[in-house]
């Protein structure tokens, strides 16, 4: 435990002393939080959200789901195959030191990051913008909990596969795009065709973000969409674990 927490101190070190990072990771999801909120009746009840406010069952949701999904698909297999490409990851394997507690250390920075830009995503909007906040707080937790997992068990397995820290960049932005198209982001899910929108409930970005408009406007997440993020956890935590390679 002790090791653990040196290297999670010191890979926290490193995370905040590039000012690129904690700057994109916050300023993206603030934004977009930001410019749509200052948008004409943005926060006015809406029937074609089930009369809740756009900003509040789409725009909001949206922030924290972008948030993990850079956080999953970009920022950690990026540092995680940069480790690789240098022989950090083969010099630790040598060491007494678990290299796999580096792996943890990495997981737990970028989870501390995420919970604290959606706490900075629900005040900001609660305190600038008159957001309500989730209607349904435990199935908005449950959500969001099974939505990290499934997207930093893609994560993980982008991590497992690219060599480099950009083959990691690379290959984490080719799921991030088509991702976000198919899974209601650039285009809300109730606009898409009724075949795509199955699919947006069972991608991770896409299951996440719609379970999460769920319970922020007081509903539950559909079973689909909890069980697809489950299955996605487990299925490509164990495929990462199969075939990790530490240089």
């Amino acid at each position: 435990m002790a090791v653990l927490t040196k290297l999670t101190a010191a890979e926290a070190k490193v995370f905040l002393r590039d000012p690129g990072a904690p700057a994109i990771v916050a300023g993206i999801p603030l934004a977009l939080l930001l410019v749509f909120g200052l948008m004409p009746d943005a926060n006015q009840p809406d029937p074609k959200y089930g009369g809740h406010s756009p900003l509040a069952t789409v725009i909001a949701p949206m922030a924290v789901t972008i948030l993990l999904a850079m956080l999953a698909l970009t920022q950690f297999p990026n540092a995680m195959g940069t480790y690789r490409e240098k022989g950090l990851l083969k010099r630790l394997s040598a060491s007494p030191v678990p290299p796999s507690r580096l792996l943890a250390a990495q997981l737990l920075v970028n989870l501390a990051a995420a919970v604290v830009v959606v706490l900075l995503v629900a005040v900001v909007g609660k305190l600038a913008l008159g957001i309500a906040l989730p209607g349904n707080p435990a199935g908005f937790l449950v959500s969001i909990v099974l939505g990290a997992l499934a997207l930093f068990s893609v994560g993980l397995l982008v991590a497992a596969l690219a060599p480099t820290g950009r083959a990691a960049s690379g290959i984490g932005a080719a799921l991030l795009f088509p991702m976000l198209a198919l899974g209601g982001v650039w285009v809300p899910k109730e606009q898409l065709p009724p075949v795509l929108q199955h699919v947006a409930d069972v991608l991770p970005l896409g299951a996440t973000l719609n379970a999460l408009r769920a319970t922020w406007a007081g509903d539950a997440p559909e079973a689909l969409q909890l069980g697809a993020m489950a299955a996605f956890a487990v299925v490509c935590t164990a495929v990462a674990a199969r075939v990790f390679r530490w240089e």
